[in-house]
């Protein structure tokens, strides 16, 4: 599933893309103050090889095709109950985009991809953790405070 604007495509990521995502990633990480470490890319493809077949995650490319931009989730499937429908739902995660191409839909882009893959796979919710600066795009895309829920921090 492919979302189109002017300037940008969004592709599901795929294998190749692990190195774009392990590249945006470390961007993410020193944006909030987080510096790199030699074993980053190994770490990347552990977590790339243990999630696979729960995970999902996109890249927004440029009109020269480089990778400006990112969003991934995590599929959960709730144990079944008899005489309810199997239900699965996603905790979206890690959606950053270039600071030279913010501000141009590239985040929106992206929500929208994710959303239209998971009402195709029929997601019964979406669950992330916005930080203070994207609660706008949230929000615009009919995302609310979610107030039911709990955590501990270990």
């Amino acid at each position: 599933m492919a979302g189109e604007h002017a300037a940008y495509r969004v592709l599901e990521a795929g294998e190749r893309e692990l190195g774009e995502l392990t590249r945006m990633r470390l961007a993410w990480s020193a944006d909030h103050g987080f510096a790199a470490t030699d074993d980053f890319p190994e770490r990347m493809r552990r977590w790339w090889d243990q999630q696979a077949g729960h995970r999902r995650a996109w890249v927004a490319r440029d009109v020269e095709g480089a990778a400006v931009g990112m969003a991934n989730l995590l599929v959960f499937t709730r144990m079944p109950r008899p005489g309810v429908a199997d239900l699965r739902w996603a905790h979206v995660a890690n959606v950053w985009v270039d600071p030279g191409h913010r501000r141009r839909g590239v985040g929106r882009l992206l929500m929208e991809t994710v959303l239209a893959w998971s009402r195709e796979l029929r997601m019964v919710r979406l669950v992330l953790n916005p930080s203070e600066v994207s609660l706008p795009l949230y929000r615009g895309l009919g995302f609310r405070p979610a107030h039911t829920l709990m955590r501990l921090d270990l």
